[in-house]
């Protein structure tokens, strides 16, 4: 029998784990990864866009000014501790819709809602030969993209080298919270707190299916676009640039089979969203499907179990995950270390009532 000991074992090693394990062991703790790699995971397939700025009326996104700081630095210190390029701040340009909501944005005070994070455009001819509107539109800074599945296989190896990746899909009906330990016939494995970082697959785990999870499948394209531009456009749809021509058109929303099979109906919505925004053709050479694991009120779950105090779960990043991971996994490290008082909108006492044992 294999017999591991951590402090902290971190159950997946998708955005949530991976990062939460970085801080960890930045900070000298005793970390151990348990990842099955044959998983479905949204992190593998997601668009990876960070943008502060969301909705129809294009506001601030909730903790702006504390999140878009701190994932700046958070990415480019990454970069270079794993050694690979994977964040890409770009500008996202979101063209007006038609002449009502460009009157909007005319008035006073309507750019009070993303002050410092975006400038308006009247004119739109920078975008004439790209877009199919013409009235211009807002345009976001300290945003971008991050190519989730090359950090992540960065971090893998990485994780490998240190020797704190073990390729294990754990049985949590072997789970022993009150003896700190997991068994079965092959591994034992003891530790202080194992963490469920699992995405999606939490609503199957015993131990957090209480939490209200309203997971939601989402589908995105790669296409070859014969055209260079370098900002992300979004419009009902957003384009983002990859290199040598190649683009990322997405997402689709379906809270219905909840699988990561690419479905037909989602492709021909890409594309009729792309053909409203953008004028040049394009080709698909990849369509990929992924269940990103929402919450009921949008926020993150994090904390420890309402019974086993041995037991946490950072989670619910939802389609938002690549700006809220690296802030939030500061905050989950600091309340398992120091015991700091986790942010109420977060933690998962919210909802200890629909806890039943």
């Amino acid at each position: 029998m294999e017999q591991y000991s951590s402090d902290f074992v971190i159950v997946g090693q998708g955005l949530a784990g991976s990062v939460l394990a970085y801080s960890l062991w930045k900070q000298g703790q005793s970390v151990l990864v348990l990842d099955n790699p044959n998983l479905a995971s949204s992190s593998k397939v997601a668009g990876g866009i960070y943008n502060p700025v969301t909705g129809k009326k294009l506001t601030k996104t909730w903790m702006a000014d504390d999140l878009f700081p701190f994932l700046a630095d958070f990415y480019t210190e990454l970069e270079e501790v794993l050694g690979e390029s994977f964040f890409y701040p770009l500008p996202i340009y979101r063209p007006f819709s038609n002449i009502q909501i460009q009157e909007v944005f005319k008035q006073e005070g309507a750019t009070d809602g993303f002050a410092g994070f975006g400038t308006v455009d009247f004119q739109g001819d920078t975008y004439q030969e790209l877009v199919q509107y013409s009235l211009g539109g807002v345009t976001t800074n300290h945003s971008g993209w991050l190519d989730l599945p090359k950090m992540l296989k960065a971090f893998r190896t990485f994780f490998l080298e240190k020797g704190i990746l073990k390729e294990i899909q754990l049985n949590l009906d072997n789970v022993l919270p009150e003896q700190l330990v997991y068994a079965d016939n092959h591994v034992q494995i003891s530790f202080k707190k194992l963490i469920f970082c699992e995405g999606d697959h939490a609503r199957r785990n015993p131990f957090f299916n209480w939490l209200p999870f309203t997971s939601v499948k989402g589908e995105v394209l790669t296409v070859k676009i014969a055209q260079d531009f370098d900002e992300i456009i979004n419009q009902g749809v957003f384009v983002i640039p990859l290199g040598n021509q190649s683009y990322r058109v997405g997402a689709t929303y379906s809270w219905h089979a909840l699988d990561g099979v690419p479905t037909e109906s989602a492709q021909e919505e890409l594309l009729t969203k792309y053909k409203k925004l953008m004028k040049p053709p394009c080709e698909v050479v990849e369509h990929l499907a992924g269940v990103r694991p929402a919450t009921k009120d949008r926020r993150p779950f994090l904390g420890l179990h309402p019974r086993f105090s041995q037991l946490a779960i950072f989670n619910g990043l939802g389609s938002k995950g690549v700006s809220l991971a690296p802030y939030f996994a500061k905050e989950m490290a600091d309340f398992l270390l120091i015991e700091k008082e986790l942010n109420p909108e977060v933690n998962i006492n919210r909802y200890v009532s629909f806890y039943t044992e």
